[in-house]
């Protein structure tokens, strides 16, 4: 019997997702001493996962009750209806003590903080639902989701994303802007949701600025992905496009528009490590951008200043005013910083 239980039979019987067939099949397991080693095991892996989530994120008082009461039904000893009888009583020590320590940290940590947890409207009780995380201006954030894909998330963008990727295919939503780098899983496609248009990748690194109110882009650094626009009426089209290393669209929502461009693949990848490579940009493009990442205010005295093209290299990781001074030296203006607002004359 143990070689037809697997882990995954296990977190159904444990989510409550299991048929009658199969609960009486893993019931009848649970009663060998295998059955409750890879219960112990899987309990462990689910705590694990679930104190790291907590101290990632924060609720508030309403929420950490709810918080409180998922992972209390987690921990609960599951007796199916039909569960077979037993002719010896069954030996869950380890678990019950384990159960014991998780609802003591549950309960130490339930009031702390959780930006990013919500439920999710089709979750089962069982079930934890999608997280988010905000980042505001200023701050980034490294991400890694269940499949082991890695995100680094910009500043002032969200991101909304499952505790665990369930059915035919890994989607998420972004607000702003991120380089993804995806674990590939041909059989699981990865789809990014941004508006109207979504990104799927089977595995790869690309990089999207979606922020609201701007022309959308999409650039890839390794593999190749499909981009995709919905007119809310048929769906999602075929493609736009598909891109491959060094390629770059932009979608224009108001021209319902297209347009490629060539992009270094060392300027895609590096924006993860805050290079900022800017192409024939205006200063008040450039501007925009530094907003962002430093959190703070830039103004212009002169529109013809704001409106002055360059091209440039930044890093984002050094200080605000050798930014400045480095843009000052190649488009020729002066600049006064006042605690968080920057002004060019």
């Amino acid at each position: 019997m143990a070689n037809t239980i697997t882990k995954a039979l296990m977190n159904k019987y444990l989510d409550n997702r299991c048929t009658a067939e199969e609960k009486l099949l893993v019931a009848a397991f649970m009663q060998q001493p295998e059955g409750q080693q890879l219960l112990d095991e899987m309990l462990t892996e689910r705590l694990t996962a679930d104190m790291l989530l907590m101290e990632q994120i924060r609720v508030d008082d309403q929420q950490a009750e709810d918080w409180k009461t998922v992972l209390r039904q987690r921990i609960a000893v599951i007796e199916p209806e039909q569960a077979p009888v037993v002719q010896r009583p069954v030996k869950r020590l380890s678990f019950l003590r384990r159960a014991a320590i998780w609802t003591i940290l549950v309960s130490a940590l339930g009031t702390i903080g959780v930006q990013q947890y919500r439920k999710h409207g089709k979750a089962t009780s069982m079930a934890l639902a999608n997280l988010e995380k905000q980042n505001p201006r200023g701050q980034r954030a490294v991400i890694t989701l269940a499949d082991g894909s890695v995100i680094h998330l910009g500043a002032d963008s969200k991101l909304e994303y499952p505790e665990a990727f369930n059915g035919p295919s890994r989607e998420i939503t972004l607000t702003g802007e991120a380089f993804f780098e995806i674990s590939e899983d041909p059989a699981h496609p990865f789809i990014v949701h941004t508006g109207n248009v979504q990104t799927r990748v089977l595995g790869t690194s690309f990089k999207i600025n979606a922020f609201k109110g701007t022309p959308l882009t999409v650039a890839v650094a390794t593999g190749k992905v499909q981009v995709e626009h919905s007119d809310n009426v048929n769906g999602y089209t075929p493609s736009v496009t598909v891109l491959t290393p060094g390629q770059q669209v932009t979608w224009d929502p108001v021209a319902q528009k297209a347009t490629m461009a060539e992009m270094p693949v060392a300027d895609i990848a590096g924006w993860k490590n805050a290079r900022l490579a800017f192409n024939n940009s205006t200063l008040r493009e450039v501007a925009d951008v530094l907003e962002r990442w430093y959190n703070v205010s830039i103004s212009f005295k002169q529109t013809t200043t704001a409106q002055k093209r360059i091209t440039v290299t930044l890093s984002a990781n050094r200080p605000l005013e050798e930014t400045l001074r480095v843009l000052s030296a190649g488009s020729r203006f002066t600049y006064k910083i006042n605690n968080r607002q920057v002004t060019i004359h």
